[in-house]
């Protein structure tokens, strides 16, 4: 991944990813917390309390679950639906220039907010799902059908890492061609260096995909967790060398 290092970022990283037929974000969901759990619990010889720096992680209480706006309510004080008052906030507190405002939807404003603000209100020391995310930043995800504005998408955070996103899978093709699209409109050189539109997907998903749950679980960061290791770097297989000399 074209990415720079620090204490959780590692621009090679192992990652454990699933499908399940006939699943859905709630049974990818339940899949990583049991997976996440055994872990743990194989790791502490059948403890589920695991150090982590100066935290005590609890794996074995059921894991916690927060909307996206709801969590985004509680620590900015307004409505993730308040675009004008976002973007106010955005700029107000340095997360944003004023040229970059200019050349963001309001979503992704809202999700800057969310990620510099939100994120770190989570309790790092119980495991937490953040689920409902906007649709509009979940291109592979397929909406909520009571609300399609929201996303049937949740990400798994401990100790203010994230750990493992799931969704339920978009498996329309042409509703996924639409956000593809969509999502390369307006990009700059240097983004459209890096994202093309996948027709050889589109085409796969017309020949046809199941409905499905679908889970990325970063092995590293689990690693790095349940092993009490605090730079990534100590435990990925193939680190970043510094030359001899």
């Amino acid at each position: 991944r074209n990415e720079g290092l620090d204490k959780q970022h590692n621009p090679e990283f192992t990652m454990l990813e699933v499908y399940q037929a006939f699943g859905n974000v709630e049974s990818v969901m339940a899949l990583t917390e049991d997976l996440v759990r055994l872990a743990a619990a194989e790791v502490g010889g059948g403890e589920l309390r695991l150090p982590f720096g100066e935290l005590m992680v609890d794996y074995g209480s059921p894991f916690a679950r927060i909307p996206y706006g709801e969590l985004f309510e509680r620590a900015l004080g307004f409505s993730m639906n308040d675009n004008s008052h976002a973007r106010y906030e955005a700029k107000n507190r340095g997360i944003l220039s004023a040229e970059a405002l200019k050349k963001i939807d309001d979503v992704f404003v809202i999700n800057e907010l969310f990620e510099e603000c939100a994120e770190k209100s989570i309790d790092p020391a119980r495991p937490t799902f953040i689920t409902d995310y906007p649709a509009a930043i979940s291109p592979l995800t397929r909406p909520k059908r009571d609300n399609p504005k929201l996303a049937d998408r949740a990400d798994l955070f401990i100790a203010h890492m994230e750990v493992a996103p799931h969704y339920t899978e978009l498996n329309d093709p042409d509703v996924q061609e639409a956000k593809l699209r969509e999502q390369l409109t307006g990009l700059d050189d240097e983004e459209s260096t890096f994202r093309t539109f996948d027709a050889d997907f589109i085409r796969a998903l017309k020949v046809g995909m199941p409905p499905a749950g679908g889970l990325g679980l970063g092995i590293d960061r689990l690693a790095m967790l349940l092993t009490n290791q605090r730079t990534i770097r100590d435990v990925v297989l193939f680190p970043m060398m510094r030359p001899e000399e």
